[in-house]
């Protein structure tokens, strides 16, 4: 067994030859990238050499370091992304996309430290749901994987490592070694960030809780407490089924639901009631404490009109 010490403090130990389902040489590279975190804890460069790390593990060709906090939108704190990438899709995430992403929901859930599959926590229409047209299919990601790494002060880092290439997936070798060594990543990073407080990073402020409070207060004002709450699940990417098993319902009685809002909203589809969510996201002030739906010029349905 190998004893990982930084500063002379025992971390974890690990087995010296090798991770399970990696072979000698596998484990001799991942190793040695491991000795390179090591070296950088506490200076410029960590989080490159973490995320070398967990590529060499995984396979997979890309990184993206965010730390989630629960009234404070996410702080992006490290990418290898191409400009392409990050043009497109990481300003929209960090604005307002975070509230649909399963990583983020996976958080406010109150998941500890843990490697998780996107495809093993979104919901069951993820791949069908405008959030996912809209903004994750522009990362150009086929396959990710996130791992949690929780802090006393519930905030948590997410290292999401991602592939481009078609047909990636995981494999079961790769994702036990990551779970084998993420112990060790889980007490680095902690070692690293004694505290990881929104207020000593780079973010957004305290936007993060308007919008979340935004996303809670979304058509508030014109569909009943249940409506709302199905639609919150609906932008996150949840079917009729998956909505039922939340609530308690039968997918009936959802369905029926569903009619109500979208007569009471005047929309027709799924990917029209994104548009609306977004275009009242967008028009509602900083210090807005009603219903961002209040804020748009147009004319809704009563909701005691039934």
């Amino acid at each position: 067994m190998l004893t990982l010490k930084v500063n002379n403090d025992a971390i974890v130990t690990q087995p010296a030859n090798s991770l399970s389902g990696l072979d000698r040489a596998q484990s001799a590279e991942t190793l040695a990238s491991l000795a390179a975190v090591i070296e950088k804890v506490g200076h410029e460069g960590f989080l490159g050499a973490l995320s070398d790390l967990c590529q060499t593990i995984s396979g997979y060709d890309s990184t993206f370091i965010t730390a989630f906090f629960p009234s404070h939108s996410p702080v992006e704190l490290f990418d290898n992304l191409d400009d392409q990438y990050c043009d497109a899709t990481i300003k929209p995430y960090l604005d307002f996309a975070y509230l649909l992403d399963p990583f983020y929901n996976l958080f406010q859930q109150g998941f500890g430290d843990g490697v998780m599959a996107l495809n093993d926590c979104a919901p069951d229409d993820f791949l069908a749901s405008e959030y996912y047209q809209t903004f994750y299919s522009g990362t150009g990601l086929f396959d990710e994987t996130g791992l949690f790494i929780r802090f006393d002060q519930d905030a948590c880092l997410v290292l999401s490592l991602g592939s481009r290439e078609e047909g990636f997936q995981l494999s079961p070798q790769a994702r036990l070694a990551l779970e084998e060594l993420l112990p060790c990543i889980v007490a680095l990073c902690r070692r690293h960030w004694p505290r990881l407080d929104p207020e000593t990073v780079i973010g957004h402020g305290r936007i993060g809780q308007h919008l979340n409070k935004s996303f809670e207060r979304f058509a508030t004002s014109v569909l009943s407490e249940r409506e709302a709450e199905i639609v919150r699940l609906i932008l996150k990417g949840h079917s009729s089924k998956s909505i039922a098993r939340e609530l308690g319902n039968s997918p009936e009685t959802v369905k029926v639901h569903r009619k109500r809002i979208h007569a009471k909203l005047g929309i027709a589809s799924q990917g029209e009631l994104f548009s609306l969510f977004l275009e009242a996201l967008s028009r509602t002030p900083a210090n807005a404490t009603e219903d961002p739906l209040v804020y748009l010029d147009r004319k809704l349905s009563d909701p005691y009109d039934d």
